[in-house]
């Protein structure tokens, strides 16, 4: 007896919670008031889950007091508790966005806090600085071999008819070099202004993903590019006459010194 009871019991209390479920219809949007679509609605307790359109609307299964979640990837939670007044009017919804990370920075130097034993750490070594002195030297002379030059002999060479004759166009083009020359100024120093300028323009147009492969950070490199500028006083020599070739080549090649002497990465 007691056993029909209560499995009439439980019949009358499903019957009566199927009776109260009710739909919840509601629309989601940004804090600029943008629809937002894709937005998962889930319902813990019956375990429906649904999305939202193309224009932010949804439609779920609800009873009052259900705790509604509103998930969207890039913005924060939203739990909404449902009350008698949802199902008579649309349930308007703001989802805020999620603040942005900053990327950790892995700083490897760890400081000891005497000045002097630390600034050590930023010294270039002697023996370093005096290999980059005389790179620097060797890739400023002149090639010590002959090219080999592709040069018709003599005997074969059609007739000259202009032998004798002024060469205006080897006149004109000495001028000019002369020219240039005069008016040519030396390099000077650039104030700080041009040397962060210079710093700037090199990380737009540098292939950063060669040194990432090496395992260098944005971090790292800034503090590689002050190195190769120190040593081969980039900004003084490219910060008014830009050259990306001859930039990335010499900072491939103070690269390779760089990582004798320096730790970076994970």
């Amino acid at each position: 007896m007691k056993t029909k009871l209560l499995f009439l019991f439980l019949l009358c209390s499903l019957t009566f919670l199927s009776a109260q479920t009710q739909y919840v219809v509601g629309n989601v949007k940004n804090e600029v008031q943008d629809n937002i679509p894709q937005t998962y609605i889930y319902n813990p307790r019956t375990e429906e889950l649904t999305q939202t359109d193309i224009s932010g609307n949804f439609i779920i299964s609800a009873i009052p007091s259900d705790e509604i979640r509103m998930v969207k990837s890039g913005f924060e939670r939203l739990v909404v508790k449902v009350a008698a007044v949802n199902f008579s009017k649309p349930l308007q919804v703001t989802l805020s966005k999620l603040p942005f990370d900053i990327e950790e920075v892995v700083i490897a130097f760890q400081p000891s806090g005497n000045l002097k034993k630390d600034l050590t750490y930023f010294k270039t070594p002697a023996r370093t600085e005096k290999l980059n002195k005389e790179m620097n030297l060797y890739m400023m002379k002149p090639l010590a071999e002959v090219t080999p030059q592709n040069k018709m002999p003599s005997s074969f060479a059609p007739p000259n008819y202009g032998a004798g004759q002024v060469n205006v166009l080897g006149v004109v083009s000495a001028l000019k070099g002369l020219l240039n020359k005069a008016t040519s100024q030396p390099l000077t120093p650039p104030n700080y202004a041009e040397v962060q300028d210079f710093y700037r323009r090199v990380k737009d147009v540098i292939d950063l993903n060669y040194y990432k492969n090496y395992g260098l950070s944005e971090y790292d490199f800034e503090i590689f590019l002050a190195y190769a500028d120190q040593n081969q006083s980039l900004a003084k020599r490219f910060h008014k006459n830009f050259n990306r070739v001859a930039i990335e080549t010499e900072l491939k090649i103070a690269f390779v010194e760089y990582q004798k002497t320096h730790k970076f990465g994970s």
